[in-house]
């Protein structure tokens, strides 16, 4: 048990290049597409969330291939994925799905539903 924390320990320090660093993270967490920084860094990601899932779902009803992301990057439990803490097969899972998102949306970036679901991906998963 205590080398599995230990080993969790490591992983988190390797990947978290920034993690004690406030200014770095609040600089990290203002990155917006759709908001200016400083409203961005005083957002929420429930904030976020909410309004980035319903871009998602006016998405969805243009196009129903982008319903298979529905339980993952723009599922409830996204707000609680912490890139930081996830094993190197989770992050690569990871990668490959935004890349299968972005593939698929890059078609509709002009359209504000399109620009609200990738906000998600830039603000929860940078």
């Amino acid at each position: 048990m205590a080398t599995s924390i230990a080993s969790q320990l490591a992983q988190v320090a390797a990947n978290s290049n920034n993690a004690l660093n406030l200014k770095a993270q609040k600089v990290a967490h203002s990155k917006s597409l759709i908001f200016e920084p400083r409203v961005a860094a005083s957002q929420g990601f429930e904030t976020i969330y909410t309004l980035c899932h319903e871009g998602f779902r006016d998405l969805c009803l243009l196009d129903k291939r982008f319903l298979v992301f529905q339980g993952s990057l723009f599922g409830q439990q996204s707000q609680e994925h912490d890139r930081a803490i996830m094993t190197a097969d989770e992050n690569s899972g990871l990668d490959t799905q935004l890349e299968q998102f972005l593939g698929l949306v890059g078609a509709r970036l002009r359209l504000s539903p399109a620009i609200k679901a990738v906000e998600w991906l830039v603000r929860r998963y940078r």
